[in-house]
């Protein structure tokens, strides 16, 4: 089952993912250019805490606001 975000107005999806890596679909007329950072959410948090040993916390604008150490 692939996972849908509504973003204004059209759809983007993932349609794989691999790993700590996802595959999406993004419309042609998106609004994407190189450099712009897309937010995706954590399907499950063991694969997070295994892999990385600093997790960083960001608000909205993406900046950096906080981090926690992981001991795994």
């Amino acid at each position: 089952m692939a996972a849908q975000r509504q973003h204004r107005w059209m759809v983007w999806e993932v349609v794989g993912v691999n790993d700590q890596h996802a595959y999406p679909r993004i419309p042609v007329d998106a609004d994407l250019k190189v450099g712009d950072r897309v937010g995706l959410g954590v399907s499950h948090p063991c694969t997070t805490l295994d892999k990385w040993q600093l997790l960083l916390v960001v608000d909205d604008d993406y900046t950096v606001v906080d981090a926690y150490r992981t001991y795994f």
